[in-house]
């Protein structure tokens, strides 16, 4: 995001990480959100299941996915700078 304060005292856009989503551009779902959704498609998951086996695989899944994304913006800045 940009740097206002640090912009108009510079003369030039200064960015800086963004105090709200860290970064990401977005905020990362909630696990709550995540167990309603596979609750429609296995209507018979429980919620004590949900936070014992699959909301550990869900964050897992999470924290992979922007390791990989990541990865993939490192090696875009690599490639194009």
């Amino acid at each position: 995001m940009r740097d206002l304060a640090e912009s108009a005292r510079q003369g030039a856009p200064v960015d800086k990480e963004c105090d709200r989503c860290s970064g990401r551009g977005f905020r990362r779902m909630p696990a709550t959100r995540a167990f309603r959704a596979v609750k429609l498609l296995v209507p018979e998951l429980h919620e004590r299941t949900w936070n014992r086996n699959w909301k550990p695989f869900f964050e897992k899944l999470v924290t992979k996915c922007e390791i990989e994304e990541n990865h993939a913006d490192a090696e875009f800045r690599r490639v194009t700078c």
